[in-house]
């Protein structure tokens, strides 16, 4: 039927509209509203999703003559609230708002919608215990204002069902939706699921923090143009056919801020993060940046729903982490502007999908700093892309930089690939699964714990050299453990092991050689490409050779020097032809024996 204006309301106090509120039921019982994943297994064995819906008994309350479903309280200042009948329910606007700090509350059951327009002021939105259900228009849609702010109370719960068909391009499909900044915080607990269409999207800036916050759509479930920043909460992005959160501005600010950052931190509390997305699980315009502040930062990535590797267990020469089918499952192909978004376009996942379905993915940087990151990715787990100009004139770096933290990467194609520099400065690194584990321009590693597992090449540099000055690295390769391409390798400190079963690689392949000053390195692979190793002026000085023969499973390689043990390794699987070096003294004694390993049977002499 046509809309009719049912009321204009100017609120100054405490105002229960018709008289009545709409209190919700207890759960009833448990809701199975969930989506399965592809036919790759994840590292958890379960793609099943969350929504954190709480089933209630009826939210389709009665009505009586001269009530609403809903009550909207005026919590301080005021504005104009219009409620209108539609022919799904009811449209509440605000409006008229001409001071700030004006804040408003609802609470109870709205079949329709909310429009906030606070022109040039701020405006607060409390969700007081609401359900907004709607099939027709934007759940809550903000037309204008200098910060809106939607905050859901402390021991609430609010739930908003956009059960809208999928909207053309020239709609908007957010179920939240903002033209000007958009902050979402609150004590209480948000839930969003979005049949078709998108979860919350600012045109501007949009933030995040403190409440619990479920957001279960299509294609991105949190979307600011200008930039995304979580800094507390509990957070869990489902994203069944698209980006779980994503940024796309790349021009300057009126204050010559760069836009397009991903930013999570803990400035406000503990953080924690959990996505699962068809495609990737974070895509910046700009720069990804995740650092622990004041409280804890948890993140936890399944990117391509269920795709793990099988690089754990590495059975020879290349031969990619192929063979467990793509990200199916979650709906058809990826919705929105995650379409064609350039794939992983790699020579190791040999299902790699015309989309790309990577962890972390940004067009300048990644930066961890510190806190726990833990990414399980169909396609690359870390990519950074130097390729396209910023809108503001920046030349995009390409750069990854791990300065902190414990960062646990699994990827069907490369662990971290970085178009300019991969550089780990701090903290643990363990890929557990890739095609090629560490992929740059040029690597850099001078400092912290790195372990890595890889099909192929454990550490590629693509063509800037590759520089180890600090640390700890183990390296069990599927091809070369690490290959540098028209450039050098520096060992100048790291302490490094490798282990590369390929009798067609070497455990240290470079085009222009290698130096040494310091370190202690023990590389095993097969007699094959060996001179790549024996060739360098480096090994002369400093090196020691000895053929193994036959090493099985578990048998334990110690390189003493002077009668003091130096390095070991558990050999992680069976060998034949084996050939051991030590890079550090030419008088190394090469052996089988024993040694009290580390977790990924190495001991190091510290």
């Amino acid at each position: 039927m046509d809309a009719k204006i049912i009321g204009i309301i100017a609120i100054a106090a405490l105002v229960a509209i018709g008289g009545a509120a709409f209190a919700l039921a207890g759960p009833s019982s448990d809701n199975d509203d969930s989506v399965s994943g592809g036919s790759a297994e994840s590292r958890s064995t379960d793609t099943t999703i969350d929504t954190g819906e709480e089933t209630i008994t009826d939210i389709t309350p009665e009505i009586q003559s001269g009530e609403y479903p809903f009550t909207i309280v005026s919590e301080s200042g005021t504005c104009e609230c219009e409620i209108t009948e539609t022919s799904e329910g009811y449209t509440i606007t605000f409006s008229e708002i001409n001071e700030e700090g004006t804040t408003y509350s609802i609470s109870g059951t709205l079949n329709g919608n909310i429009v906030i327009e606070a022109g040039d002021y701020d405006f607060e939105l409390v969700l007081n215990g609401i359900t907004i259900t709607t099939s027709s228009e934007v759940p809550i849609y903000i037309g204008s204002g200098e910060d809106v702010t939607i905050i859901a109370k402390k021991n609430t719960v609010n739930t908003i069902y956009d059960n809208r068909s999928e909207v053309s391009d020239d709609d908007i499909s957010a179920s939240v939706y903002s033209a000007c900044d958009l902050k979402i915080k609150g004590n209480g607990k948000l839930v969003i699921v979005s049949t078709n269409n998108n979860g919350i999207h600012s045109k501007d800036d949009l933030s995040v923090k403190n409440l619990t916050l479920y957001v279960t759509a299509v294609d991105n479930c949190l979307k600011g143009n200008d930039s995304v920043t979580i800094t507390s909460g509990n957070i869990t992005l489902n994203a069944t056919s698209g980006d779980a959160i994503k940024t796309t501005s790349t021009d300057l600010s009126s204050t010559g801020k760069q836009r397009g950052t991903v930013t999570i931190n803990s400035d406000d509390g503990d953080t924690v993060l959990t996505i699962k997305s068809y495609c990737d699980g974070i895509d910046a315009a700009f720069d990804a940046v995740i650092e622990e502040t004041s409280g804890t930062v948890s993140v936890d990535i399944i990117a391509g729903t269920g795709a793990t590797s099988t690089a754990s267990v590495v059975t020879g020469a290349p031969q990619g982490s192929g063979g467990q089918g793509g990200p199916g499952g979650w709906g058809g192909m990826p919705g929105g502007d995650s379409w064609m978004q350039g794939g992983g376009n790699s020579e190791g996942n040999r299902n790699v999908t015309s989309y790309s379905c990577k962890g972390i993915k940004a067009s300048n940087s990644i930066q961890i700093k510190s806190g726990t990151v833990q990414i399980d990715a169909y396609d690359d787990a870390l990519h950074a892309n130097s390729e396209d100009t910023m809108e503001s004139g920046v030349r995009p770096t390409g750069n990854i930089i791990i300065s902190g933290g414990k960062v646990t990467l699994n990827s069907m194609d490369d662990g971290a690939h970085a178009d300019g520099a991969l550089q780990i400065t701090g903290g643990t690194v363990s890929v557990t699964g890739s095609y090629e584990a560490l992929e740059g321009y040029t690597i850099t590693i001078s400092g912290g714990n790195v372990s890595l597992i890889s099909t192929d090449d454990g550490v590629n540099a693509l063509g800037g050299g590759l520089k180890l000055s600090g640390g700890y690295l183990y390296v069990y390769a599927g091809g070369d453990g690490l290959d540098t391409n028209y450039s050098s390798i520096s060992f100048d400190g790291t302490d490094v092991v490798i282990v590369s079963i390929s009798g067609g690689n070497s455990a240290i392949d470079s085009d222009y050689s290698y130096t040494y000053s310091s370190g202690t390195i023990l590389a095993i692979c097969p007699n094959g490409m060996i001179q790549e190793i024996t060739g360098s002026n480096a090994f002369k000085s400093y090196g020691t050779q000895k053929s193994m023969g036959s090493l099985s499973k578990g048998t334990v390689v110690t390189a003493s020097v002077n009668g003091t043990l130096m390095a070991a390794v558990e050999m992680p699987s069976s060998m034949s032809n084996a050939v051991a070096f030590y890079i550090g003294s030419n008088s190394a004694s090469i052996t089988t024996g024993s040694a009290n390993l580390d977790d990924n049977g190495v001991y190091i002499r510290s």
